[in-house]
């Protein structure tokens, strides 16, 4: 046991390298000869307000936690809590993250169907408002006959897959009586997270300005290999919540690995040559990588600080 969780660090590190570096390498003959004017502090501004965002993320999370458990989460264990498990959710099969997420639940002194119900309420409106701001695709000249194109390519295989994981997951539910149990509650606790309308309210609004803070981040990226004026802030922050929203239904990638990048390229390359777009959606995932795993090793030493405090509590 000591082994194997001694093992998964620099498993999970591997399989993301692995990941990571294979679209460079698919890529390499087509991209070799792309240049860029790179712009650095656009660079090091965009990569700081990511950190913000990252970091800010699980304040809707720990709210819905508070309001759940009716007690209050700090925000320090919400962070510590998401981020570790987070990482995990590059692994395949795209279920371990939230695996990762309720076996960790019991250190904070959380119930799994809390933990659970904060987590689907979270996401859910986060890929709500991600959709919304993704078909503001369709009302733009310049962007309307490509993002046609991509729901018509990726739309019907995307839906039918989405449907028969809900499918399969729900006959699970109901041939499992455990589950069965699990569930109900879940609905249970969500039933009340939908009758407490100032909670409702105040993660929503997070979630608003949460989506900004990225659209911005996104922004400062690009920017940082383009000049772009600021007018068009919002419409690549629509581009990166279509590319967001198709990566998070492809079931078949960790982390919407492939998926994410190929529709960023293409939706990129109305501001750039088309090479020059596919690289940026490449550095886009190292870049918010770079973040994720920046902000992981965070949570594990508040996490080791933590155990350690309370190692020496119970040792006096």
């Amino acid at each position: 046991m000591i082994f194997s969780r001694q093992s998964l660090g620099p498993l999970i590190a591997v399989i993301l390298l692995y990941f990571l570096i294979k679209p460079f390498v698919q890529t390499h003959t087509h991209l070799k000869d792309v240049t860029f004017h790179l712009q650095y502090h656009w660079l090091i501004a965009s990569f700081g307000m990511l950190l913000v965002y990252r970091s800010l993320y699980i304040s809707p999370f720990a709210r819905l936690l508070s309001g759940i458990t009716g007690k209050t989460v700090s925000f320090r264990d919400a962070f510590t809590l998401f981020h570790l498990a987070n990482i995990t959710r590059y692994l395949p099969g795209r279920i371990w993250g939230v695996v990762r997420l309720l076996s960790l639940s019991h250190r904070f002194g959380l119930s799994k169907t809390a933990v659970g119900s904060s987590l689907t309420g979270h996401v859910g409106i986060e890929t709500a408002l991600g959709g919304v701001i993704a078909m503001s695709l369709l009302f733009s000249k310049q962007m309307r006959d490509t993002a046609t194109e991509i729901l018509e390519k990726v739309s019907a295989h995307t839906l039918l897959l989405t449907l028969a994981v809900i499918g399969m997951m729900a006959v699970f539910v109901f041939l499992i009586p455990k589950l069965t149990h699990y569930a109900g509650a879940f609905v249970k606790t969500l039933t009340l997270i939908l009758k407490n309308a100032l909670l409702c309210v105040s993660v929503l609004v997070n979630h608003i300005l949460l989506w900004m803070c990225q659209g911005i981040a996104f922004y400062l990226f690009i920017r940082s290999f383009t000049p772009m004026p600021w007018i068009d802030a919002g419409i690549l922050t629509a581009c990166f919540a279509f590319a967001w929203i198709a990566g998070f239904l492809s079931f078949l990638t960790p982390g919407g690995l492939g998926v994410r990048e190929g529709l960023l390229g293409l939706l990129l390359a109305n501001y750039m040559p088309t090479s020059q777009a596919t690289l940026v959606a490449l550095l886009c995932r190292l870049w918010m990588l770079s973040a994720e795993i920046l902000l992981a090793g965070t949570a594990f030493l508040f996490h080791r600080s933590c155990y350690e405090r309370k190692t020496e509590v119970d040792n006096l």
